[in-house]
């Protein structure tokens, strides 16, 4: 159905109609709450800083305002002149009452609610301030933005923008690691296909009656951290065709996702749901905490150091982290078939926990059920890689050049570093040892699609910082190795490593264990790292002996000479 269509169909005003008697109650009983809470922290902590420079609109922002609602849905009928009118009031009211600078993309949400208003005003509610109805649109729209869509408190830092896409990233990642590699290989950024989907929660491009449905679920829904599974499960819809096209459409053929019938958002919210509930629970909270820090920080501060300093480290954070917490709960569950759910809300998740700590400290305290794996090609790897930030990195400069203009983003990718041949043999030596040791742990099909396991990898103080950042190592070696290169699916790391873990464990009274070293173990322990010291010497040996001989051509011409002397001397 087109959108010159959608205006006439009966079924279409009457969703209308719908979500004007309904959302007013669901959107102002949460900004309600939202309001609250402020006046108490207000109370307790002083009031926030105002931003200055945000208390009226620049004439930038009124210009780029006018230009964006002559061009929001162009071709729809009902956006006349008088309803563009009404769009450009909205706009300019929210952006003056919530003292935020105009942003592209805010025009798409701002359409949706003149539409409704356009068809049957908003209800009023015992929460609605105002009682007349153009007020009441109002109030809807600046509860939705206010709740939904954080990405418009940015200004110019795209800092909740740049935190929104990483996360998805890490999600794609973990589910659809195939899709996420082909994509980065092909120099395929999440901020350029992804960007419109999260500034206007997939209302950009996608038929009214159908961006009107998604929302109403999702506000009902009330969960602002959904958003990224709805992105993942419409990318894993597509995929067979993603995955069909020559690499140089495939930029196009993400760009023409779009969800454009009902029954296609049927069943993209059954995928995002399934997803959500095959994810560690880590990773919404994790998000959710994260973005409400930056929304609270960027009420009081305006410095680019501090957006920086978070852009820094969010750029780290490529890895799906599984919270001790979440770890020691999903091993009580199991453990402790029967028993109550350790945690509301905590998915079952078959976790494979990997500790790839040195024997020594594996041996010295470690859960009954992880997996020891620190072979001597593990620690080649880790030195060969140097924690790679090969991807982090290209999203990073993507978002740096998305901070000037979205849409003339053009991404290079031969910039992509890629490993040398003995890396790739060293990554398969790896994998290798650790098919045998996991199988003998957890079975020949603890690899297959139908296992579902959740690969967790456990490392010690050296893979991980103060600040709880992934130091280069054995933890951020092998996942790169696991997920990034094999395209291996649900891996992650656990969030600070063996200390934090144990020390949960101890909390939570879930009992650890020890392995009395044995000689024949400390002696192989001992004998492997001489290897590993012995095959370090003799590869610098060569490698000095290499140049050492490349740096003299007069050897390289006297061998020729010689030779040529010699096989004269045989024809004779």
């Amino acid at each position: 159905m087109d959108e010159e269509s959608e205006v006439q169909d009966e079924g279409v005003v009457s969703l209308a109609a719908e979500c004007a008697k309904l959302w007013p109650g669901m959107l102002l009983k949460s900004s309600e709450e939202e309001g609250r809470l402020k006046d108490e922290k207000e109370v307790t902590e002083g009031p926030g800083v105002e931003h200055p420079a945000h208390s009226a609109l620049t004439e930038a922002d009124t210009h780029t305002i006018r230009v964006d609602v002559m061009r929001t849905r162009g071709n729809h009928p009902a956006f006349g002149p008088q309803m563009r009118e009404r769009l450009r009031e909205l706009l300019t009211q929210l952006c003056l009452k919530e003292k935020i600078r105009y942003m592209q993309g805010l025009h798409e949400v701002a359409a949706v609610f003149a539409y409704i208003e356009s068809t049957e005003g908003f209800h009023p509610t015992e929460s609605t301030e105002s009682t007349d109805a153009s007020s009441r649109t109002l109030e809807c729209f600046m509860a939705f933005v206010r709740n939904f869509m954080p990405c418009f408190y940015d200004a110019e830092s795209f800092v909740i923008l740049h935190i929104t896409l990483l996360f998805f990233r890490q999600l794609l990642l973990y589910h659809l690691p195939h899709l996420h590699n082909q994509l980065e290989e092909a120099g395929v950024a999440p901020v350029v296909y992804a960007t419109p989907w999260f500034i206007t929660l997939f209302a950009y491009k996608n038929p009214l009656h159908v961006t009107m449905r998604l929302w109403h679920e999702y506000i009902r829904r009330g969960d602002p951290t959904f958003v990224p599974f709805l992105a993942v499960a419409l990318m894993e819809l597509e995929k067979q065709a993603f995955l069909n096209v020559e690499e140089d459409d495939l930029n196009s053929a993400v760009d023409r996702t779009r969800i454009t019938s009902l029954e296609k958002l049927r069943d993209v919210w059954k995928a995002a749901e399934s997803l959500h509930a095959r994810t560690p629970k880590s990773f919404t909270f994790r998000m959710s905490k994260v973005l409400t820090q930056v929304r609270q920080q960027l009420r009081k501060e305006t410095g680019h150091p501090w957006t920086e300093s978070v852009l820094a480290r969010a750029e780290q954070e490529r890895r799906l982290a599984l919270l001790a917490r979440e770890a020691i709960a999903q091993y009580v569950r199991v453990s402790e078939a029967g028993t109550a759910v350790p945690s509301s809300g905590l998915p079952s998740l078959r976790v494979l926990l990997l500790d790839v700590r040195p024997r020594s400290a594996f041996d010295a305290e470690h859960l009954p059920h992880a997996v020891h794996f620190h072979p001597p090609c593990l620690a080649r790897l880790a030195q060969a890689t140097n924690g790679s930030r090969r991807s982090a990195e290209r999203l990073a400069q993507a978002l740096k050049q998305a901070m000037v203009e979205v849409g003339d983003l053009v991404l290079r990718k031969d910039s992509t570093p890629t490993m040398a041949a003995e890396d790739d043999g060293l990554g398969a030596e790896v994998f290798q040892s650790l098919q045998l040791a996991a199988s003998e742990a957890w079975g020949e099909g603890w690899l297959s699609e139908s296992e579902r396991a959740h690969l967790a990898i456990l490392g010690g103080e050296e893979d991980w910082d103060s600040a709880q950042l992934c130091r280069p190592g054995a933890v951020a070696a092998l996942f790169e190795l696991l997920a990034e290169q094999l395209s291996m699916p649900r891996v992650s790391v656990v969030l600070g490593g063996a200390a934090v873990l144990h020390r949960e464990a101890e909390k939570r009274g879930v009992p650890t264990t020890a392995t009395p070293p044995t000689p024949a173990a400390a002696a192989a322990e001992s004998a492997a790292a001489g290897a590993e010291r012995l095959r370090g010497f003799l590869s610098k040996t060569a490698t000095g002996a290499r140049s050492a001989f490349q740096s003299f051509p007069s050897f390289k011409r006297d061998g020729k000479a010689k030779d040529a002397k010699d096989a004269k001397g045989s024809e004779s």
